[in-house]
């Protein structure tokens, strides 16, 4: 089972290649604003390859969480539902994977020893959203998205309790639904390549390589 050390030293890899990039991009000042003018960039499709990362412990899935991802987004709506301003509206849809790593507590007591916790296991996610882009400048741009993800667990995805090292009578794969919400932002290399992150929910942060066709 990976320890969380292991875990934190990918976040801080990550962490620091988006560092260097924002750094080493052009300053706020030297970006031309666009907000204002109503039309957005004309692609068909938006093709997202992605690093995905879940840390926070918010959501209870099972420990932390490192697996790949992809996203497809294609614009409904050029310009978007504010017309007087850049923006744009997209259906982002994609799959999702991630191996949760676990996470085990054992105690014991007069009346004998008890264990609880969930082991490591694979899931993938099937998110399907609402995507509203905001073009601020020729070099960012910033977007929401709200939808909904199905999700497939491969392992046990609850708590377990009293089970032996071979877990007899605790696996269970599973299939829910979550509601999804993201807020992320883009920085545009060009017209046709941006290093995009977000954070939401269920995946808490997801950093790729957005690829404008």
């Amino acid at each position: 089972m990976p320890s969380a050390s292991n875990l934190r030293s990918k976040f801080a890899v990550v962490a620091a290649l988006a560092a260097f990039v924002v750094a080493s991009a052009p300053a706020t000042s030297e970006a031309r604003s666009i907000i204002k003018d109503p039309n957005p960039p004309q692609y068909k499709v938006e093709i997202e390859p992605k690093l995905n990362l879940s840390y926070f412990g918010v959501w209870d899935y099972g420990g932390n969480a490192i697996g790949p991802g992809v996203r497809f987004s294609i614009p409904v709506m050029s310009p978007g539902f504010i017309k007087k301003i850049n923006d744009s509206v997209a259906i982002t849809f994609g799959t999702d994977f991630l191996r949760y790593e676990g996470y085990d507590y054992r105690y014991c007591n007069r009346n004998g020893c008890f264990q609880y916790g969930s082991p490591y296991f694979w899931s993938v996610h099937f998110p399907v959203a609402m995507q509203w882009n905001f073009f601020l400048t020729d070099k960012w741009s910033v977007f929401g998205e709200v939808g909904l993800t199905v999700r497939r667990a491969f392992y046990r995805d609850e708590y377990y309790y009293n089970c032996d090292v071979r877990g007899v009578n605790c696996n269970r794969d599973r299939t829910d639904f979550w509601g999804t919400f993201f807020a992320g932002g883009r920085y545009h290399f060009n017209e046709n390549l941006a290093l995009t992150m977000r954070l939401g929910h269920p995946v808490d942060f997801s950093i790729g390589l957005s690829i404008f066709l």
